[in-house]
């Protein structure tokens, strides 16, 4: 192992920073994309910022599957061009969360496909539509089909964006009248540069439906329960309010102090559920304070980390009205970027177990060498 990082150090060379990735993202706290960090990851909220990041081939490595997390990632990537004054974009694999349920199989968003386009005529603006569809024949059809589309604004130190779900729906399930349905939603927001700070708001929302046909085996779907064999519809929203401010502190060329503290008012709310004390809504406070900080350790090595907490605030009030505080909230995650040139490696340090052959249990937060890197992207600039 240590031969094969001398290797990597030998052939890495000189590069500036420029870095593309959810693994960038995640380590300096931030989940898939950032509220105030520039990053191409800054396309799926504002996709104006394609004007300040283009040039570039970006791949999530991952497997081919619906869901995505920092433990198990799903395969994704892109491709970013300058065009004139205009820059445009593909996204592939960006699908939406699975339509679970029980005692049927909805058919998920999947194979899904983003495209952008931008300019910059003194105020800068991008664009991006997101579609997917799919279809299985059988003894009767279940499909799915999706259609979203992103605004956004850049002008001086004013950002602002709207990202709106348009249509998204699966039919067939169980028997071919189960419908998975979500409503017309939207994301908006925007934030504002000043004095070396930058203060931020974001408006986000879903209502899905999900109807069981008469005779259908579904059980349970979108929060909320079915009787098996009888028709009904179960309602499922969702509402989050996020203000904030944040601090980038540039101590030297080389390294970087980013904070930032959020006031996240979120909400979910279950109607027609036939177990009744599932209708209602849940109602959380948190007010999480994120410390990180971004390091050029040599020419060829960037390192970076945060250390994450709810502060004063962080609580869940049941459907019953029962006040519970957020426990244990306390994250720190880590990362680095191999710098090759205009390829860039990223990854995660210390998210997932280790585990070794002839031990017992599993170690978490260990800077093993033989699973250096969990999360990897692989972005080329050019």
């Amino acid at each position: 192992m240590k031969r094969n990082v001398l290797v990597i150090a030998g052939l890495a060379v000189l590069s500036t920073s420029a870095f593309a990735s959810k693994a960038r993202m995640e380590a300096l706290g931030q989940g898939s994309y950032s509220y105030y960090l520039n990053d191409s990851r800054s396309v799926f909220l504002n996709p104006a910022s394609l004007n300040d990041m283009k040039n570039y081939i970006t791949t999530e490595w991952g497997a081919s599957q619906q869901a995505d997390s920092a433990t198990s990632p799903r395969a994704e990537g892109g491709f970013f061009r300058e065009m004139g004054s205009f820059a445009y974009g593909l996204y592939l694999g960006n699908n939406g969360p699975a339509r679970t349920s029980t005692g049927g199989t909805f058919l998920n968003h999947q194979n899904a496909i983003d495209l952008m386009l931008a300019g910059d005529m003194g105020l800068k603006w991008g664009a991006r539509v997101h579609y997917a569809n799919s279809k299985n024949e059988g003894t009767f059809d279940t499909k799915n089909s999706a259609l979203g589309l992103g605004l956004g604004v850049t002008h001086g130190d004013i950002d602002g964006y709207a990202n709106i779900t348009l249509s998204d729906k699966s039919e067939g399930a169980a028997v071919a009248g189960d419908v998975w349905k979500k409503k017309p939603g939207f994301q908006v927001g925007g934030a504002y540069k000043w004095s070396g700070m930058t203060f931020f708001a974001d408006y986000n929302n879903t209502n899905e439906d999900v109807t069981a046909a008469t005779g259908s085996t579904i059980t349970a779907a979108a929060g909320g329960h079915f009787t098996a064999g009888t028709a009904g519809t179960v309602t499922h929203k969702t509402s989050d309010i996020t203000v904030g401010a944040a601090r980038v502190h540039e101590v030297n060329p080389g390294a970087r102090i980013m904070t930032d503290v959020k006031l996240v008012l979120g909400s979910d709310e279950v109607a027609g559920s036939v177990t009744t004390t599932e209708n209602g809504k849940v109602k959380t406070t948190t007010l999480p304070v994120t410390i990180g900080m971004e390091a050029d350790a040599t020419s060829w090595l960037t390192l970076r980390g945060n250390v994450h907490q709810n502060v004063i605030l962080g609580s869940s009030k049941s459907i019953a009205g029962k006040t519970t505080t957020i426990a244990n909230s306390t994250t720190v995650d880590g990362g680095a970027t191999l710098n090759f040139g205009k390829l860039k490696v990223d990854g995660s340090i210390g998210t997932t177990a280790s585990s070794r052959a002839g031990t017992i249990g599993t170690k978490e937060g260990v800077l093993a060498t033989d699973n250096l890197l969990s999360r990897v992207g692989v972005t080329y600039m050019f």
